[in-house]
């Protein structure tokens, strides 16, 4: 493995011309092709790259429940997105560009729901939820392979967690599932900043482009089918665009007819999960919530 430790970054000026906006090849100087674990400037980790490393028979199996997920979307990933964010005229909120993404297993208290609760596809469908875990308890033990101090940091907070909030036999709350849209350059937020954040992508088909960038540090990392990253998501990051070698079209979704599709798999701890209860707790304070909004409803 190499060991990179990266000497400057850009000016904040254009870093901040770059914040939700979709990367370009010409926003690399270093691309990175092979295992490698890239540092920053101070010495601490930017990134550990692994290439091909989740086991054939374990992207196999894992495939048919990411590739179901597809039709599900979100207008809440923000810059991340790759637009920005606009208000809608008959609600009072704000929304991005709608994007092939949702997230999976627990969710600490957001907006007016002030419970932790498990997302509602989790809930749903526990048996191909599960089904998700070999790939996950995988992930989990190339991170204290990899980056052993974080996983301990992040395996500290686990034992602090009621266990209906945690997957079992990892240091992870939560997953979140993208599928063939360029990301815009964000920053993760809610997930431990002692721990340390992954990236899995698993790919179908002929197409180009989708490099996780760091721009930054104007690093690209050439991600492939079953690879693996370690990654700091409180630094900046995005992916380049993603083009159908088959139809020439720039990707915003996967493709069915060419064959083309790239599932990026992110599991993190998200920071508040300790402060949850257990799940009876938690199941009466969104109890509390219901009967409240339906009374508010009705005009009670």
């Amino acid at each position: 493995m190499i060991d990179c430790r990266l000497r400057s970054r850009v000016s904040q000026g254009e870093l901040d011309e770059k914040l939700g906006k979709i990367l370009t090849d010409e926003d690399i100087n270093l691309l990175v092709t092979r295992d490698a674990k890239i540092r920053k400037p101070d010495g601490s980790v930017l990134a550990i790259y692994r290439r091909g490393i989740i086991p054939e028979e374990i992207a196999e199996a894992s495939w048919p429940t990411l590739h179901g997920l597809r039709g599900m979307d979100t207008a809440n990933r923000g810059l991340a997105g790759g637009s920005k964010r606009f208000t809608l005229a008959s609600k009072k909120r704000t929304e991005a560009k709608r994007v092939a993404s949702t997230i999976l297993g627990a969710i600490d208290p957001m907006g007016p729901r002030k419970y932790c609760r498990l997302t509602a596809w989790t809930g749903r469908e526990p048996g191909l939820w599960q089904g998700l875990w070999p790939l996950l308890g995988f992930i989990a033990e190339r991170m204290a392979l990899d980056s052993p101090e974080r996983y301990a940091a992040q395996m500290e907070h686990v034992r602090r967690t009621e266990p209906e909030w945690v997957i079992p036999g990892t240091p992870f709350s939560t997953v979140t599932v993208n599928n063939s849209y360029p990301t815009g350059v964000h920053t993760d937020k809610g997930d431990l900043d002692e721990g340390i954040s992954t990236l899995a992508v698993f790919r179908r088909g002929d197409f180009s482009g989708g490099i996780l960038c760091f721009p930054e540090y104007r690093v690209g990392v050439a991600m492939g089918d079953r690879d693996l990253l370690l990654m700091d998501a409180h630094d900046f990051h995005g992916n380049t665009w993603l083009v159908c070698n088959v139809c020439g079209v720039r990707m915003e979704r996967d493709h069915p007819e060419c064959g083309t599709e790239r599932i990026s798999l992110v599991s993190y701890y998200r920071t508040r999960m300790v402060e949850c209860g257990s799940g009876e707790t938690e199941k009466a304070k969104a109890i509390v919530y219901a009967e409240t909004k339906n009374a508010a409803a009705i005009g009670e």
